[in-house]
């Protein structure tokens, strides 16, 4: 904690700040860095003084530096961030970077937002980050509700939407701690709703924070028996990596009641998920696997109603391979009823 007079302006703290981080996407196999809002402190760190970075800032103005202080920090910080993208990925292109900064970034943008000035507060130009794609996904924390007239949740996420010009992932940063009454559930889930209509194409959301999902069952359930019945991949990120992986080898045997769909792949390193899609009529379902699975049993026929007495029976399946980068393998249906006797 001594150096944090320092950071981030100087730059033997983002050699070793980058260097840890490096070190990390090296070592570990992680799908991603995320950093939170602190870039310059909040000012109640500090008692509402000024950030004591003085022998930074002294020593940028002897070298010759002609920048105003405001403008010098958020220069150090927009080095950094940009530093931090490159250094991931010249190790693993795959590992995604992702931000939560404070969900204003000004006050007046869009016109009716009122709230802290995190620019000229936290000196982080985060429409800036936005823009120049230094990011894999974007999750402003946008704590507010959907009728906060001067906060409003759409009118933030709408703006935010607007300075996405390299199309990178919006995932919006939500508030779960209200409290878990009928009101809060219906406001997150309206919230889920309205994100999934506004960016069709990068589905997602991240919650804050895990502590309401613990402790209010409502609010959990709301969400399972809602927005989240169902499995989902995470969208892909084109920029990344667009080439789909190879198909799948699937096989399937006969096994008492079941049928036993098993598969492997011709580059094994390039997956990491399996879909397996099956369909009883004229209904197709699916189930996300992880990369280690290499078999899935699956009924023989399922119920049609409430007696049992009534079988709609297995009529076809297929299985899909999906990437680090969410790119999926072209889908092959494969007919039961050419494996039957």
């Amino acid at each position: 904690m001594a150096n944090i007079g320092w950071y981030p302006s100087k730059k033997e703290v983002q050699d070793h700040s980058a260097a840890v981080v490096r070190d990390i996407v090296k070592r570990y196999d992680i799908d991603g860095v995320h950093f939170d809002d602190y870039f310059y402190p909040y000012e109640s760190y500090n008692g509402g003084a000024d950030f004591p970075d003085g022998e930074s800032w002294n020593a940028y103005l002897k070298g010759g530096g002609k920048l105003n202080r405001g403008d010098w920090r958020r220069a150090s910080v927009n080095t950094f961030i940009e530093r931090v993208y490159k250094e991931i990925k010249a190790e693993k292109k795959y590992v995604k970077f992702g931000l939560s900064p404070f969900g204003i970034w000004r006050p007046g943008y869009p016109e009716s937002i009122e709230g802290m000035d995190q620019y000229d507060k936290l000196y982080a130009d985060a429409k800036l980050w936005l823009n120049k794609g230094w990011i894999d996904y974007f999750s402003p924390q946008l704590y507010w509700t959907v009728n906060a007239q001067k906060l409003s949740f759409p009118v933030l996420l709408g703006w935010w939407q607007s300075e996405n010009t390299k199309g990178r992932h919006l995932w919006p940063g939500m508030n779960v701690g209200l409290g878990g009454d009928d009101k809060n559930v219906d406001e997150v889930i309206n919230q889920i709703i309205m994100t999934r209509g506004m960016m069709p194409n990068s589905k997602g959301a991240l919650h804050w924070s895990i502590a309401a999902l613990v402790k209010h069952e409502k609010l959990r359930q709301g969400l399972l028996d809602g927005p989240y019945q169902k499995q989902a991949l995470v969208p892909t990120s084109a920029w990344l990596d667009n080439k789909a992986p190879q198909k799948p080898i699937v096989t399937v045997a006969p096994k008492d009641s079941l049928w036993q769909i098993r598969w492997n792949h011709p580059e094994i390193k390039d997956v990491f998920k399996w879909v397996v899609y099956f369909k009883y009529g004229e209904k197709w379902s699916y189930k996300i696997m992880n990369r280690k699975d290499a078999m899935l049993d699956i009924l023989v026929a399922i119920n049609r109603g409430t007696t049992g007495k009534d079988k709609i029976p297995l009529a076809a399946f297929g299985v899909t391979a999906v990437d680090r980068t969410g790119n999926e393998s072209e889908f092959v249906e494969h007919k039961i009823g050419q494996y039957r006797d």
